[in-house]
Order: structure tokens, then C-alpha cells, then sequence
């Protein structure tokens, strides 16, 4: 059957009605911008008085820190998933587990400590604290640690705080936790909080899904991953595995399904990004939101080995080379020859078909004034996302009793 052919008449007439509803809808966007922008001024306002309020309350405490008095008032409760073998100052945790509680102290919470000796014993103690009825969680660790702790957390109404002693930090310094104890801590005092997403991953092995935080991925992501999973747990004798799969990896042809675009590519590698921060505090994704549901997936179609160390270096330096980011939901990855694939640093078996989707508002998170937030919080402590790690443990007074330490 053919179409008639409209006449110019008929032609105008359609413009004119589209453009009339075109003017209405604009006023109507117009109108909600409006609106959202004194929203957001109140929240700004808000959340400055917040944080003079604290810094009010937690001066006194702090001049006595460690101790408890009448006059500080009622103590927040949360459960304290502390990672004695992360990052930095390790050999030294008394002291650096002493200067968190003393800090919570003085910040109006009371944590009863849980030490993290594994993954699973991280996941089983968020699940405990779940299932108490914990209404905040905070994990002194690294990335993978918050990521393990997270897993479990997702669609609860429990509030996850960060004290970022890690190696990388990535999440924290996405989100605009500060890196020393104290000023993490006086975040956690603040409570202000965001919803953030998370990714998921599965293969068509059907195992169970990953979650990651901050990127996923197939091919030589997996393979980086891998290497630094073994770097940081101290497995050296896996390191020149992981490097020999490097450097010995070829680029396939990739379909990526992407919502409704397909791309085919030959790459070496594909990520999938839900944070602008991968890998060594490398900006991978300039603009990359944890709040936006979508996650950004990048291809690096047709870079040979010398074009992505280029990238990279850039990237590692805080100013990556322009690179085309798709945004979508859902991402299908299919190859002919099974891949690896990751999310974050755990690693999915190699399969043909990897499919990540993202997790829109999964966590609700205590976070400061981050790049990867679409409002972030303005009269948050400052913390710059690519500043060096300040040293962990200092002298500081005793506390009068242990932590209280609970596996419940």
C-alpha cells in the first residue's frame, strides 16, 4: 500500500502544530528547572547549617577525645566493618583503629567494630547488620572491601559511611569522602547522603551476578584486573601470569548491544564504567556520574597496544584523550571466542555472551563534595579527588576501653 504524498500545505500545517508544542514543552522544562534550582538552593543552605551544627557539637567532644561526658548527648549506633590488612600504615592497627573510634566518638557515633579477615567475612558481617537493623554501616577498608559490603546492602535502608584506607580509594575520592580519618569522620557526622547505583554483571554460564562500583569490563580489563587483584593481596608468584596474558592478548571482533544501538568493534579491550575513577586513580570517564542510571562503556575500537599505553598515560595524569563514551542501561557483549570479563576486581569466567546492566539508586551513601555527583555536597570537608594519601596513624590519646568488637 502507498503513502500518499502530503502537500505543502498540509506540510506547514504539521510544522506549526509541532512547533506550538514544541514552545509548550520548553516553557514546561523551563518551569521545572526553575523549580529544581531553588530546591537545590535550599538543600545547599540546608546542608551548610548541617555542617555548622556538627562542627559545633563535635569541638567539645574533641577536646577530650576518647572519652564520654553528660553533656555530649546521645550517640548515633553503627556497625564498624574494619579491614585490618588495607592500604596504608597496616603494621600499626591498634593505633589506627583506636584514632577511628576515638574520631566516630567525637563525631556523635558509636560503632561496635567487626574486623573484615576475608570478602565472605565482610559480606557476612553487612548481612548481620542488616539483619540487626542497623541503621548506619561504615567500612574503614579499601575499594574492594566497600565493594563487598555494598553487595549486600543494595535496596536496603541502611546508610553506608566511608573512612577510605585503602590503596586507590577510588570510590571515596569519587564521591568526596576525605582521605585522613578525621575528616572522614566529620563527613559521617554530617549524614549527608545520595543515592548512588551500582552495576551488575553476568555470563551466560549462568553463575551468580557481580556487582561492582566502579568499572567492569571484558578482554585486557580483566586481565589488568587480575594482575592488580594480585598485586594488592601480595600474590606475586600470579603476577607474570596475569602480565604474560597482557601483552599476549589480540583484538577480536566484539558486538556490544547498547539499549537500542549495536556497535561492532575490534578491540582488545571494552569498559564498563559506573565511576570516573578506575584502576590507579585513573580518569577513565571525564564527567562519569554514580548517580545518573546509566553506566558509560567505551570500546577503544580499532587502538592497538601503543594507542591504549598512550591513552592510559593520559588518563593516569588526570587528563585522558578524548574517547567516544556511549551511555545505556543495559550492555550485551558477544564474541565468537569466549572472553574475560570483570567487575572490578573479581573476575568472571571467560564466555561468549557477558551481559552488565546498571542498578539505578541502589546504595544510599554518606558523601561529600565528589566529581561523580550530580548535586554534590557543597559544605562537605575538603577532599580533591587526586590528592596524595595522607599518612593514617599519628599519635593520639588512648581510648579509656578496647573497641567493642562484635561478629553478631
Amino acid at each position: 500500500m502507498k503513502t500518499r504524498k502530503r502537500s505543502q500545505s498540509e506540510l506547514y500545517d504539521s510544522l506549526m502544530r509541532k512547533q506550538h508544542k514544541h514552545e509548550a514543552m520548553v516553557r514546561k522544562v523551563e518551569k521545572a528547572n526553575d523549580r529544581l534550582e531553588r530546591r537545590k538552593a535550599k538543600l545547599v543552605a540546608m546542608e551548610t547549617r548541617i555542617a555548622d551544627l556538627e562542627n559545633e557539637l563535635s569541638v567539645p567532644r574533641k577536646s577530650k577525645l576518647g572519652k564520654r561526658a553528660s553533656s555530649d548527648g546521645e550517640l548515633k549506633p553503627a556497625r564498624l566493618i574494619f579491614n585490618p590488612s588495607s592500604g596504608r600504615d597496616a603494621e600499626d592497627n591498634a593505633a589506627r583503629l583506636a584514632k577511628l573510634v576515638n574520631n566516630l566518638r567525637a563525631h556523635g557515633i558509636e560503632a561496635k567494630v567487626g574486623l573484615k579477615t576475608s570478602g565472605a567475612a565482610a559480606r557476612d558481617l553487612a548481612r548481620k547488620a542488616v539483619k540487626s537493623g542497623d541503621p548506619l554501616v561504615i567500612v574503614a577498608g579499601g575499594d574492594g572491601t566497600i565493594g563487598d559490603v555494598a553487595a549486600e546492602l543494595i535496596g536496603k535502608d541502611i546508610v553506608l559511611g566511608i573512612v577510605p584506607t585503602g590503596t586507590m580509594n577510588n570510590v571515596a575520592r569519587s564521591l568526596g569522602v576525605p582521605l585522613d580519618i578525621e575528616g572522614a569522620c566529620a563527613l559521617i557526622g554530617m549524614g549527608t547522603t545520595r543515592h548512588i547505583d551500582m552495576g551488575r554483571i553476568t555470563t551466560s554460564a549462568g553463575t551468580d551476578a557481580e556487582y561492582f562500583l566502579e568499572c567492569a569490563g571484558v578482554g585486557l580489563s580483566a586481565i589488568v584486573a587480575a594482575g592488580g587483584q594480585a598485586f594488592v593481596k601480595r600474590r606475586w608468584n600470579l603476577v607474570p601470569r596475569a602480565l604474560r596474558k597482557f601483552f599476549e592478548a589480540k583484538a577480536g571482533k566484539i558486538i556490544v548491544e547498547l539499549d537500542d544501538t549495536v556497535v561492532e568493534a575490534t578491540t582488545r579491550i571494552i569498559t564498563v564504567s559506573n565511576a570516573p575513577l578506575m584502576g590507579n586513580k585513573m580518569l577513565a570517564v571525564p564527567g562519569g556520574k554514580m548517580d545518573d542510571g546509566f553506566l558509560d562503556v567505551q570500546v577503544y575500537d580499532g587502538m592497538d597496544m601503543a594507542a591504549l599505553a598512550k591513552h592510559f598515560k593520559a588518563a593516569s595524569s588526570d587528563s585522558p584523550e578524548d574517547l567516544k563514551t556511549y551511555r545505556a542501561s543495559k550492555v550485551r557483549i558477544k564474541s565468537a571466542e569466549p572472553i574475560p570479563a570483570n567487575a572490578d576486581m573479581n573476575i568472571a569466567p571467560a564466555e561468549n555472551v557477558i551481559e552488565m546492566e546498571v542498578i539505578p539508586k541502589a546504595l544510599s551513601v554518606i558523601v561529600g563534595n565528589g566529581i561523580a555527583l550530580t548535586t554534590p555536597v557543597e559544605s562537605a570537608p575538603d577532599a580533591p579527588p587526586f590528592a596524595e594519601d595522607p599518612p593514617i596513624t599519628v599519635e593520639e590519646p588512648k581510648p579509656p576501653k578496647e573497641p567493642v568488637l562484635s561478629d553478631a
